[in-house]
């Protein structure tokens, strides 16, 4: 796996981040399970690239009782470390890179993998003979806002890793490009602006603003604020 992976390895992504976001497990298990309730995906075996902590999966488990295979994967060893303390008989987590593994999967999840992926065309080129239906959780970090704060993005390089920014069309043009076919798709919002409690007066006007011209026009919200993510359905 043609990663960033320096920082995954050594400790320095877990001082960055020591909860490996697992905050926001639950919330995006659930909007995975809602993508495939809609489409009426009912997978029996499912396997997550760069899993971290694990909580997606664990998560996931128990939204979707039919699944009987649930596979993280992960090349960070101290995110294994922690996942595998969720270890079930039908819940299992491997420090390994799945493209080089001699195994396949039903339903691949890739949860805010792609921007730290090095080669990510490479990447998705060879992904795609590794599953049957796919799950993309990508963040559209290119916007006006972030053009014009570009230390926000330098944070996000530092802090978590991300190689590269997106915007809603790059990420549908390379996911053509590397022969993805698209089922369905839905915006996600950025954790600030669900969360029932601000944390600040200034978030909680950002909040108000950002929600109402998402409402108004989610598309250009979007490419405005930035912050937001794509859920995909794929194959």
């Amino acid at each position: 796996m043609d990663l960033n992976s320096g920082m995954y390895i050594n400790g320095e992504y877990l001082k960055n981040n020591p909860t490996w976001d697992d905050e926001d497990a639950a919330w995006k298990a659930g909007q995975i399970h809602q993508l495939l309730r809609r489409n009426k995906v009912q997978p029996v075996q499912i396997t997550e690239i760069g899993c971290g902590a694990g909580g997606i999966l664990e998560n996931l488990g128990s939204l979707l009782p039919q699944v009987m295979d649930l596979r993280g994967y992960d090349i960070s060893p101290q995110a294994i470390e922690i996942a595998q303390r969720r270890q079930t008989e039908r819940l299992k987590f491997f420090r390994d890179d799945f493209l080089s593994a001699n195994e396949t999967a039903e339903c691949v999840l890739m949860i805010d993998v792609v921007e730290h992926v090095a080669d990510y065309y490479g990447f998705m080129e060879k992904l795609k003979s590794k599953g049957k239906i796919f799950v993309f959780h990508i963040p559209l970090d290119a916007s006006c806002h972030s053009l014009l704060k570009p230390q926000t993005m330098k944070q996000q390089r530092d802090a978590v890793g991300h190689l590269h920014y997106f915007s809603e069309e790059m990420v549908w043009w390379f996911l053509k490009d590397t022969k993805f076919e698209v089922i369905d798709w839905m915006y996600t919002k950025p954790i600030p602006d669900i969360e029932k409690k601000s944390r600040s007066f200034k978030q909680a006007i950002k909040k108000r603003l950002r929600n109402l011209s998402f409402a108004i026009n989610p598309s250009k919200s979007v490419k405005l604020w930035g912050g937001y993510s794509l859920m995909i359905l794929a194959k």
